[in-house]
């Protein structure tokens, strides 16, 4: 363990302070118990980089995370011995105001902040046992993490094994949205490779979001023999959910956090998407009222959307259900609520009459995948009550 804290303090100078030989501890990480700001502050005193350790009272991982990696003794005494630690409840205002900086989309998310710049030196997401955090505390901070790539590819490096390599950091640390900015461009030059490589149809199907991005383009010009290579469904599912999910980037977040329905914008995709002979144009445009009704809080106009939905062009029971579960959390209405509940009387129906029709003539059903009817009859319950 001494060669391993002599070792991040050799590839990490701000962290020199490391290299002090470090007293064994048994008892876990010491987590500071202050604010973001004076957390921040120690580490700049100490010479340290901050680590913060983003979580949520609810999230199970988090909690695991707690209970054995941070007590084991060989990763406090790298930690207490290297940086400056801060739990942070995301869901509290602190939290809530790094969020967006930490580019925190899912839990747990840990990440190292240098307190001279506030710049996310390097990430790390989800829970993955002892081992592998150790030994991705000592990649990133050894070179392989998000600032020293980032700073090489503002320089200019572009090669193939640099960009695949700054993929997978960005991908580990689940920077999703600089993937997305970053992927189309580095396709544009390898749109026929995507018919012939796995690896790059992947960043395709994973990170090309916007229909009117090159590759995308090209994928609709040349959908035969993607569907060949790749087979029709996989092809079908990344067209219909481009068109669709593209139709929320019309939901404008403005300055002050309200937000905008551009409607011209809208307009102008319906006619691209006529242009390709798409189906179903009208239900993507409900579909991106409904996420306007959603970011505004308007249950009202969001649950006569739903209704569309169900009723014109039978929405299946996943997104039925995911929508209730948004109702539930955040509709108080009891008007409202009773409404949303005859949604679930309607999936049970659906779910019990597909589940006769899969029995007949095997005399058995198989497992459907998704929520069950009883999922839907328990979701009624509560939002009746």
């Amino acid at each position: 363990m001494k060669r391993l804290i002599s070792f991040i303090a050799f590839v990490l100078p701000f962290t020199a302070i490391a290299a002090q030989e470090q007293p064994a501890d048994t008892t876990g990480i010491t987590f500071l118990e202050c604010s973001y700001a004076e957390a921040l502050q120690t580490a700049k005193k100490a010479g340290r980089l901050l680590f913060v350790d983003c979580y949520t009272q609810w999230c199970g991982p988090c909690k695991q995370l707690a209970k054995t990696t941070f007590k084991d003794p060989e990763v406090s005494e790298l930690y207490n011995g290297s940086f400056v630690c801060l739990k942070l409840d995301m869901e509290t205002p602190d939290g809530i105001a790094q969020k967006d900086k930490f580019g925190v989309t899912a839990y747990p998310t840990m990440v190292f902040v240098d307190p001279k710049t506030e710049e996310v030196v390097h990430k790390m997401v989800g829970y993955g046992g002892t081992q592998e955090f150790l030994r991705n505390t000592v990649a990133g901070l050894s070179g392989n993490n998000i600032k020293t790539m980032t700073d090489r590819y503002n320089a200019g490096e572009r090669s193939d094994a640099f960009m695949k390599e700054y993929f997978q950091v960005l991908a580990a640390a689940s920077e999703r949205d600089r993937l997305a900015a970053l992927v189309p461009d580095y396709l544009d030059k390898k749109c026929d490779d995507m018919l012939t490589d796995k690896e790059t149809f992947g960043y395709f199907m994973a990170y090309v979001n916007s229909p009117y991005a090159k590759p995308y383009v090209f994928f609709l010009d040349n959908k035969d023999k993607f569907a060949q290579q790749y087979g029709e469904r996989v092809i079908d599912l990344k067209e219909s959910r481009t068109w669709n999910m593209y139709g929320r980037s019309f939901v404008v977040k403005n300055d002050d956090s309200s937000y905008t329905y551009d409607e011209k914008g809208m307009a102008d995709y319906k006619k691209y998407m006529k242009s390709y002979k798409v189906k179903d144009i009208a239900k993507i445009e409900l579909g991106a009222k409904m996420y306007y009704a959603e970011c505004t809080e308007n249950w009202k106009d969001y649950i006569a959307c739903g209704d569309k939905l169900i009723g014109k062009y039978s929405a299946d029971a996943l997104e039925v259900y995911n929508w209730l579960l948004r109702i539930d959390k955040n509709c108080t209405d009891p008007k409202l609520r009773r409404h949303a509940a005859v949604w679930c009387d309607k999936m049970v129906e659906n779910i019990e009459a597909e589940n006769a029709r899969a029995s007949q003539g095997s005399g058995m059903a198989a497992m459907r995948m998704g929520p069950q009817a009883n999922h839907f009859t328990e979701l009624a319950e509560k939002l009746r009550s």
